[in-house]
């Protein structure tokens, strides 16, 4: 079975699933739509666990693994997988006033999926009529807040935004806490510590508060965003795409992470306590 095949079923069967659960319980037999999203859940797991492998290391690929992953994570070597279309990274959007905006499409994916899949389960377990009192409204007030939970968590594991002004970059791993970067400040600091593209933590500078990782690779639709800082700061655009995940253990990782560490040393001979004070 080919990877994207495997790939593809180990993700829609548990979806089916929940449609079974959802669609048998308006047909009056809720056990067999349990019976069947149980099912497919586990043959959803052997597929993945068997047939989504590397074909070069023969290990399996963890089930996290997005449809867009070209390199295997484990061993680093290309799956010989197509990107897909479809991509949950970021987008990029420009207002009115010339400030653009990256922003990662994660949480508000999140926050759908599992709202919708929870709501479907309420509907299933306490019906239609019981939505809007008793057991089933506080049902659907803890799918919403479940939902939103979830959301903000993996916002904040795997995903993040930033925004440019003429003035300054800002970056934020936790939903509405903004850390601002001044442009001056970065190019200062460029002649001192020169920023790099590092395949794991992203686009990594210096300021004179801190070393900074923004990663690039999270904002798949909005690359023109990232093209706009370099030029700012007057360093290239690095060739950056979002199936281009590689793992740590790779030696490109493992030169990007030396490259790091030294960039690391030099800003604190450069930057250090004293000096900040």
């Amino acid at each position: 079975m080919k990877l994207y095949i495997s790939k593809m079923l180990s993700t829609i069967l548990p979806v089916v699933g929940v449609m079974c659960i959802f669609g048998f319980a308006f047909a009056g037999n809720i056990a067999l739509g349990w019976v069947l999203f149980v099912a497919l859940a586990l043959i959803s797991g052997l597929i993945n666990t068997i047939f989504f492998r590397c074909p070069h290391c023969g290990k399996a690929i963890p089930a996290n693994s997005t449809v867009n992953q070209k390199y295997c994570p484990l061993c680093g070597e290309d799956l010989g997988m197509r990107p897909s279309r479809i991509s949950y990274y970021g987008r990029c959007r420009k207002s009115k006033k010339g400030i653009m905006r990256g922003i990662s499409t994660v949480g508000p994916m999140v926050f759908v999926v599992s709202l919708f899949i929870l709501f479907l389960i309420v509907v299933a377990v306490f019906g239609v009529d019981s939505l809007s009192k008793g057991m089933g409204r506080i049902a659907v007030i803890l799918a919403f807040v479940v939902s939103v939970v979830l959301a903000i968590f993996c916002r904040i594991v795997v995903a993040s935004a930033a925004k440019l002004d003429k003035d300054a970059i800002y970056y934020s791993k936790v939903p509405f806490i903004w850390k601002k970067y001044d442009i001056d400040d970065i190019v200062a600091c460029e002649k001192i510590v020169k920023p790099f593209y590092h395949v794991n933590r992203g686009y990594v500078f210096a300021t004179s508060k801190e070393i900074v990782a923004i990663p690039m690779a999270s904002y798949a639709g909005g690359q023109e965003f990232f093209k706009e800082f370099t030029d700012r700061i007057g360093q290239s655009m690095p060739d950056v795409r979002p199936d281009l995940v590689l793992s740590k253990r790779s030696e490109q990782a493992k030169s990007d992470e030396a490259t790091y560490e030294h960039m690391v040393a030099e800003y604190k001979d450069h930057f250090g306590e004293g000096d900040k004070k």
